[in-house]
């Protein structure tokens, strides 16, 4: 399937009525080739992927949030967190609408004006960022100076040379019509003559003209009505001056087989979608030859997340079996000392039981002690095992709340590995969660690579800034939470957790300043994001100094005891404007 210059053109109109204006928040790798924009633009989040791929280069918006895929820094990205997050999108133009060329200019507060250049060529695809005098800031696939079109940073930026061929909308000249019904007059198929003779033309595009031309896909060319062919080319075209694109899916034995912003005819059974983004991203979503990283899938790790997630459940119903062989083994409440005083009386009365007697009846005043006799073994041996008994029963009332205090906490941290799990964007977070199971000794640890080394984990924790310019540390896993709050935080530093459920650590770093009230919000805010009570209207999040924050004795990583907090209560949900470095 090919995306055309006509498919670009669609999308440009699309990504300024979406876009235009709205502030970046984020920049990720979806993978080595693709990168990922978060952009809020009219009071919404929107996700827009830039895919340099050379099996499926295309550019459009996400409904679902990209993930990152690619655990590396690339000289890319991070000059697109530098000069582009933060920044506001001011344009989105296709300079030649014949051409697979697209520049998003940006205005960044700090550092000016850049361009991110989008060029899904195929095989040739890439991404480049440019400076305000256009020379190459960075690019996603270098291309040497002994290419015919060098591409490399420092280099000033030339676009593709322009193509010998007729353009698909009227420019004005003479003999453009006169041209374009030459075309009928060549041999071989209409469609193929279409690609040779007309720049932008893509082969399902050349197919669709065929067809609206001659009612035959396949036609030969000299088969075709020369004015029919002018109108269909013209027809195709018209959208990128006039507006009015058609944008959607070609369904064969329902399976998506083809998208355009055009209504197909030649194959299929054409489905109009919303917009030229829904219909790419339902196509390459169902394309099974591509690998998970390219698609921008609901969740590309469903696979990996659902099976540490069955993990997590064997391991909690593991512990919950546990719980109840205590449960069965607890003593009730002066078990030991009822036994102890039964051994006691046996000793001063053995001289007084008879052969053959079955109970012994002790006389208490209020009450009557009886204790049952084994006539099989003597009164002292019937002591000395009730003693042993009751020395039994009295380590095992010390002994099972002190285990049944570990494996609450330890329910407690699976419970906060399945939150981490939920929130991984990625394998190595969800490798660390698995990593974990293994060091409760709930998981076999799997045996690694020659030289691989452990701690599948996020390379740091999350950085935010506050529009008043405090650094905001959100943990992105148990692992991470203790590293946040126990050597990346200072004791005046202010500490943030959702209360009574599992969820990141989260730390204001004063570095000497107070935080403001509309920073703590803010810090609460991503608290309960980063929980297990994302998306509640209203969550508890406690607030205190880390100097009152202690390891929870014997217990997991990252699991703490706090003192001295108060309360804040805030929804749920990302704070606005605030920016992840």
């Amino acid at each position: 399937m090919h995306f055309d210059a006509l498919t670009l053109a669609c999308m440009a109109h699309e990504l300024n009525g979406t876009l235009a204006g709205g502030r970046v928040q984020q920049a990720l790798l979806v993978n080595a080739d693709s990168v990922g924009l978060e952009i809020y633009a009219n009071r919404q989040r929107r996700y827009l992927l830039l895919s340099a791929s050379r099996t499926a280069s295309r550019v459009h918006l996400s409904s679902q949030k990209l993930r990152r895929g690619a655990d590396v820094h690339s000289p890319l990205l991070l000059l697109l967190r530098k000069r582009v997050r933060g920044g506001v999108l001011t344009a989105v133009r296709q300079p030649d609408a014949a051409e697979r060329v697209l520049r998003l200019s940006f205005e960044h507060p700090a550092h000016g004006p850049v361009t991110l250049v989008a060029e899904p060529m195929g095989r040739n695809a890439n991404l480049l960022l440019l400076g305000p005098d256009d020379v190459i800031l960075a690019v996603m696939h270098p291309r040497g100076g002994k290419t015919a079109r060098p591409l490399t940073p420092g280099r000033p930026y030339a676009p593709p040379p322009p193509m010998d061929k007729l353009p698909p909308l009227d420019d004005g000249r003479e003999e453009y019509y006169a041209r374009l019904a030459a075309i009928t007059q060549v041999d071989g198929k209409l469609w193929r003559a279409l690609i040779g003779y007309v720049a932008g033309v893509s082969p399902t595009q050349a197919r669709e003209l065929a067809w609206r031309a001659a009612c035959d896909a396949n036609a030969p060319a000299r088969a075709a009505n020369p004015l029919a062919l002018v109108q269909a080319l013209q027809s195709l075209w018209t959208p990128v001056r006039e507006g009015g694109w058609m944008p959607g899916l070609a369904v064969e034995e329902n399976k998506v087989v083809a998208f355009a912003p055009y209504e197909i005819h030649f194959r299929g059974r054409f489905e109009p979608t919303a917009s030229m983004s829904a219909a790419l991203e339902r196509y390459y979503a169902g394309r099974s030859e591509q690998t998970a990283a390219e698609v921008s899938a609901p969740d590309a790790y469903a696979a990996l997340r659902a099976a540490i997630a069955n993990q997590i459940r064997q391991a909690r119903r593991k512990l919950r079996r546990r719980l109840d062989g205590l449960a069965a083994d607890e003593p009730a409440p002066g078990e030991p000392e009822r036994l102890r005083q039964q051994a006691e009386w046996l000793l001063a009365l053995s001289s007084q039981i008879q052969p053959g007697q079955d109970e012994l009846a002790v006389d208490l005043g209020e009450e009557t002690l009886r204790i049952p006799l084994d006539p099989k073994r003597t009164p002292v041996e019937q002591a000395q095992r009730l003693f042993k008994r009751a020395a039994k029963l009295e380590r095992a009332a010390v002994f099972i709340p002190k285990r049944r205090a570990e494996l609450e906490a330890d329910l407690a941290f699976l419970d906060q590995l399945a939150a981490d799990l939920s929130l991984a964007e990625n394998q190595p977070e969800m490798e660390a969660v698995r990593d974990e199971l293994a060091r409760m000794g709930l998981l076999a640890r799997r045996k690694q690579a020659p030289g691989k080394k452990g701690g599948n984990q996020a390379a740091s924790p999350r950085r935010f800034e506050s529009r008043t310019g405090f650094e905001i540390l959100v943990g992105r896993n148990a692992r991470q939470n203790e590293a946040v709050t126990f050597r990346m935080a200072h004791a005046d530093d202010l500490w943030l957790h959702v209360r009574d459920a599992p969820g990141s650590h989260v730390v204001i770093r004063g570095r000497g300043r107070e935080p403001d009230e509309a920073t703590i919000q803010a810090a609460a805010q991503l608290a309960a994001y980063y929980s297990s009570l994302r998306g509640e209207k209203a969550a508890p999040v406690a607030v205190t100094r880390r100097r009152f924050v202690k390891r929870l004795p014997g217990g997991h990583t990252g699991q703490v005891t706090l003192r001295n907090e108060r309360t804040v209560t805030v929804a749920a949900r990302l704070p606005e404007g605030m920016i992840e470095d």
